[in-house]
């Protein structure tokens, strides 16, 4: 703690009524930043910094401005960084938040869907002041009926500022396994090397595939192939299969030449799963299609020209893809279901939890 209280206190956020809603608490000498594209937000801003006790206040025009800002003030000294979780809503929340946490390594968020590092609860005087702040900022500011609805419910509790501790690969992760962006410069984004989640659908996966065993394929095709756990896999699963590893993220494919690039039985394709034949014995087309736009999803199945076809999708993106391939004539010859569950993001030690909805693993044959 000696370490935290010497060092000077760093607020990022979207808005100015969101160092209020999240923030008040530890807004007394801070510096605070907003990020807005609206020029007229400097004096709401000011307004804030002038009733929390703010240090200095400063308004970033672009999301662009986050990082070299951030670093500037990274090399004055030890920084207490707060900014929004990852888990939060709004997009320009959720850039704002991985912005900064390509600068600090340590950060402060609101714990949403977390577990909390530390909580205080407003005592009467400072909640009336903290809701007549928010107040007086959208009274001058009334944009609700922007919003399409005449009430909206307050989901992040005023009365109540709950932060949790996380690191910048806990951000990323987060993002990586609840939003379509993919973050390729984290090894292994999705956690797979810790999460049980991910290692027994890796496990039911394999299951599922053995029943090929016999069948012995000659030609698969692992779309999304990743950073190549699947492919390796399939390599010894199938010893007289050439696999060709279709990958569209450059860094994912480097990171996949590394572990089979030298391999004679592998084809490495650096390209779009939109961009590729999906012709083989085997087609692997497990959690690609959530990237795909509906039309794109429908196409990219249409062309698929295999003996037996791999899914591994859940809830009602998974009822979707299987409605799909039973129009198709798809037939389903195994299935392994994997319940859903809480987690940390990481599989491990992170403070910051996801949902993992389920999935069920088919092999469809036609």
């Amino acid at each position: 703690m000696v370490e935290t209280q010497k060092a000077a206190t760093l607020i990022v956020v979207a808005h100015p009524e969101d160092v209020v809603r999240l923030f008040s608490t530890v807004a007394g000498g801070a510096d605070l930043a907003v990020v807005t594209e609206d020029g007229g937000a400097g004096r709401e801003l000011e307004a804030v910094g002038r009733a929390l006790g703010a240090r200095s206040t400063h308004l970033l025009l672009s999301p662009s401005e986050i990082g070299p800002w951030c670093r500037e003030q990274r090399e004055q000294g030890a920084r207490r960084v707060f900014t929004h979780s990852p888990q939060e809503e709004a997009p320009l929340h959720r850039e704002v938040a991985v912005l900064v946490s390509r600068v600090f390594d340590r950060l402060w968020v609101p714990a949403t869907g977390a577990r909390p590092t530390e909580c205080t609860v407003l005592d009467d005087a400072a909640f009336q002041r903290k809701l007549g702040l928010l107040n007086a900022l959208y009274r001058e500011r009334p944009d609700g009926a922007q919003g399409g609805a005449c009430t909206d419910p307050l989901r992040d509790g005023p009365g109540i500022e709950a932060f949790t501790e996380v690191h910048s690969t806990d951000m990323v992760r987060a993002l990586s396994l609840t939003k379509p962006e993919i973050f390729s410069e984290l090894a292994d984004p999705w956690g797979f090397a810790q999460s049980t989640y991910e290692g027994e659908r890796f496990a039911l996966t394999v299951r599922v595939l053995e029943s090929l065993r016999h069948a012995s394929p000659r030609r698969v095709v692992d779309v999304g192939a990743c950073e190549g756990m699947m492919t390796e896999h399939l390599l010894s699963l199938f010893p007289h299969a050439n696999v060709q590893a279709v990958e569209s993220e450059p860094r994912f494919v480097a990171r996949l030449r590394e572990r089979l690039g030298g391999h004679g039985r592998v084809r490495i394709v650096e390209a779009s799963a939109e961009d590729v034949a999906l012709e083989a014995d085997l087609v692997l087309l497990a959690e690609v299609l959530y990237y795909l736009s509906d039309d794109a999803a429908q196409d990219l199945l249409d062309r698929v020209r295999a003996s037996h076809l791999l899914t591994s999708y859940g809830g009602g993106f998974g009822a979707k893809v299987h409605a799909a391939l039973d129009e198709r004539g798809w037939k389903v010859v195994m299935s392994e279901t994997l319940p859903g569950r809480i987690e940390s993001v990481d599989g491990a030690r992170s403070p910051l939890l996801v949902r993992r909805a389920g999935t069920e693993i088919r092999l469809w044959k036609r």
